[in-house]
């Protein structure tokens, strides 16, 4: 029998009853897999043989047709290359959608484990005190920045409104900051 060797190397892998088990049910010829296998083989036997002589003229003549028009080909070579471009840049996205997942949450997990060893070692109080002092000078940070962005809005409105380019002015002449 043709599948004998997967059981010669099967042998050294699995145990003897496995081994025996395999044989009797799927390998041996009346076995009900064989007789499924056996069938699903003759259907599409006679499916090939059914179907080979009215398939074969119609691929020939679409063989044909492209042989006459390259532009199909080309258009075709276009498409493909296309859609292979696309998938790359799905599959370059996941990637460094992966990465940056990975990183942040290393960096969340990191800064519990710092908070707990902060915790720890000195204490809710003094962890609550050193909390406190990191957002309020966060905060100061953050309305600095908003004042400079409204600022500098405030003067892009200006520049917009009296008809000024915004670095320069409708004859060329640069202006200053």
């Amino acid at each position: 029998m043709d599948e004998q060797w997967i059981l010669h190397t099967l042998e050294g892998i699995l145990p003897e009853q496995t081994v025996q088990l395999i044989h009797d049910h799927i390998l041996h010829p009346s076995a009900p897999f064989q007789l499924v296998k056996r069938q699903v083989t003759f259907g599409v036997q006679q499916a090939y043989t059914f179907l080979y002589p009215l398939i074969v003229p119609l691929v020939d003549r679409a063989m044909q047709k492209l042989n006459d028009s390259p532009d199909f080909v080309l258009l075709g070579a276009l498409l493909t290359f296309l859609a292979i471009a696309v998938q790359v840049t799905f599959w370059v996205h996941r990637i460094i959608m992966f990465w940056t997942r990975l990183a942040m949450r290393m960096v969340m997990w990191g800064a519990l484990a710092v908070v707990i060893a902060m915790l720890w070692q000195r204490g809710p109080e003094a962890v609550a005190k050193d909390v406190v002092v990191v957002v309020s000078k966060a905060a100061g940070y953050a309305t600095i920045i908003k004042e400079i962005w409204l600022r500098e809005y405030a003067r892009y409105n200006e520049q917009t409104q009296n008809g000024h380019r915004v670095g320069g002015n409708r004859s060329g002449n640069v202006r200053g900051w």
